[in-house]
């Protein structure tokens, strides 16, 4: 049998698993769904509805999908998931934002300073900023936000974030009552002494860990507040059904301006099918697509102008071991990433909906090296059978590979890929897991390859997945280690000049790419598809379903 027969054949055979191992997926469960119903209306065509001159204007109910579940809590210091995150970044606001762009910028405080030292931070707010219930915020409120998240006695999973605060390490240990570098210099200045230059605190505050909570409503409500919160945001709290929706409400007095939308409601819908069919009868206003939905609306002359596409700041993988044989031979890593085409795993397993991996870094990362195309891994098997004789495995090898059953990141691109490496005489034995056993093996070095999709949202993340001091949970989960790429990465956290930072981070990644402690996947085509009435929605690579609806709008009658 030729090589393209049984690769395609292979691939014949993922294509029909698909459908058992989507049920059981991990983070969106992806079911046999029905063909697009058809329409016969036009819902541009609505007399009813205003007419569309590109303008924005005030009014109307947003309709969302919660597609994750629900929200497990919506106290922001507590939270952890996009099932909350996408609510509270409309509820809350913090000093400031992360832009779509990945660039932090102006929120409560309407500019900040930074020493030349790059050891002090000064923010400035603004005045007139108004919580939920009336009061202004100040400084103060900063302080008790940030504080409260460190406090011991809270136990947030946030409270490391802000560590490289000076006095920050002895108020987490209960040794002291403040943290003495975090100070209200007056109502509208903030100020912050680090330790050390950390290219990652502005990045922390854009987090759920900067957001700004009112003292008063926190100690009235208790252990309510995480069902009721107040913040200083966009929209208002209304109501929280569990399992079923939350609702907010415009605020009138948001400081940049009252929201164009009336009122949100997120509704709780986690059956892909259900999405799609709620969506024709008009039931929900956005959701976000799954790969099999995608493949069949990309084209359709409907939806495809209603599409907003993104590569996430994730980046899918298989893991190798680089400590353990034969995957401590670089080339037998590099031979890997040749035998493998990626591109046709994404068209024929994915759908089409991922971007081919070059690097770490996606498009949408700042750090993201235009040249990385220039030196990236191409599907080349020839070049991987040399390397695999070079490093002594002329007659190949026999491997296992820890995976879930994801349907874009775990046992149906794993089967892809094990009918390319059986080409070039490597034998992959694939190990099921749940998700929970997949990453508490990777940490503990308890693998020789695994596949899963990890973030990289900042540049500095590289940090992280690449040091040789960040073995296993802190993200080296490779176990790789180069002292030329510790050096640069260590110097790239310390470069106060952002430009020079990201240089140093472009010029690491060349050496781990060269070097393969991965194989490198895709990044995921985020897609939400949105009716044609409503304006204002971006593509976020963080998320797409962390939209920032204060400037959205509709132009359909309620």
């Amino acid at each position: 049998m030729t090589r393209t027969l049984r690769v395609m054949l292979v691939i014949l055979m993922v294509l029909s698993l698909m459908v058992v191992t989507a049920c059981g997926a991990t983070e969106e469960p992806q079911p046999d769904e029905p063909e697009t119903p058809e329409t016969t209306e036009d819902p541009e065509d609505d007399p009813e509805d205003p007419v569309d001159d590109g303008e924005p204007r005030y009014g109307g109910v947003l309709t969302r999908a919660a597609i994750y579940g629900d929200a497990e809590s919506l106290d922001p210091h507590h939270a952890t998931r996009v099932a909350a995150n996408m609510h509270l970044m409309n509820i809350f606001d913090g000093l400031i934002y992360l832009s779509e762009e990945g660039i932090e910028e102006p929120a409560v405080a309407e500019s900040w300073d930074l020493s030349s030292d790059g050891l002090v931070y000064t923010f400035y707010l603004r005045e007139g900023v108004l919580f939920h219930n009336g009061r202004e915020v100040t400084a103060d409120d900063v302080k008790y936000s940030m504080e409260r998240v460190m406090d011991p006695q809270n136990e947030s999973p946030h409270m490391l974030r802000f560590e490289s605060i000076v006095g920050a390490r002895e108020f987490i240990a209960g040794e002291a009552d403040e943290v003495v570098g975090l100070q209200a210099v007056d109502d509208y200045t903030v100020r912050f002494e680090l330790v050390d230059v950390d290219n990652l605190f502005l990045r922390e505050l854009t987090t759920l860990a900067g957001y700004i909570l009112p003292k008063e409503e926190v100690e009235r409500l208790g252990d309510r507040f995480s069902e009721n919160p107040v913040g200083c945001g966009p929209f208002v709290f209304e109501g929280w059904v569990k399992d079923s929706e939350i609702t907010m409400t415009a605020f009138e007095d948001y400081y940049r301006g009252r929201p164009y939308l009336d009122r949100v409601v997120a509704r709780v819908i986690r059956e892909p099918a259900t999405r799609e069919m709620e969506f024709e009868s008009g039931g929900i206003d956005i959701y976000v697509l799954t790969d099999p939905q995608y493949a069949r609306l990309q084209d359709d002359a409907r939806y495809m102008d209603y599409l907003i596409e993104v590569p996430e700041l994730f980046m899918r993988h298989i893991g190798f071991h680089t400590q353990k044989p034969p995957l401590d031979d670089v080339r037998v890593r590099q031979a890997i990433n040749y035998a493998i085409d990626r591109n046709v795993i994404i068209e024929q397993v994915l759908h089409g909906k991922a971007y081919p991996a070059m690097g770490w870094f996606p498009p949408t990362n700042p750090g993201y090296n235009p040249d990385i195309v220039n030196h990236a891994y191409t599907y080349d098997p020839d070049k991987a059978r040399e390397l695999l004789a070079e490093a002594g495995y002329e007659d190949g090898f026999t491997v296992t590979c820890l995976t879930t059953d994801h349907p874009a990141w775990g046992l149906p691109a794993l089967e892809a890929a094990m009918g390319y490496l059986e080409e070039v005489g490597i034998t992959v034995i694939p190990e099921l897991q749940e998700g929970a056993v997949v990453l508490a093996r990777a940490y503990e070095g308890d693998f020789e390859m695994y596949i899963h999709s990890f973030g990289i949202a900042h540049p500095l993340d590289l940090r992280r997945r690449s040091h040789t001091d960040t073995f296993g949970a802190p993200g080296n989960t490779f176990r790789y280690s180069n002292e030329v790429v510790d050096s640069l990465l260590d110097r790239a956290m310390r470069a106060v000049d952002r430009n020079e930072m990201l240089d140093l981070l472009r010029e690491a990644e060349l050496i781990i790419l060269e070097e393969a402690p991965t194989w490198f996947y895709n990044y995921n085509k985020a897609v939400m598809i949105h009716q044609p009435w409503v304006h204002g929605l971006v593509a976020n690579p963080a998320d797409m379903d962390y939209q920032f609806l204060h400037e959205v709008w509709l132009t359909k009658a309620d």
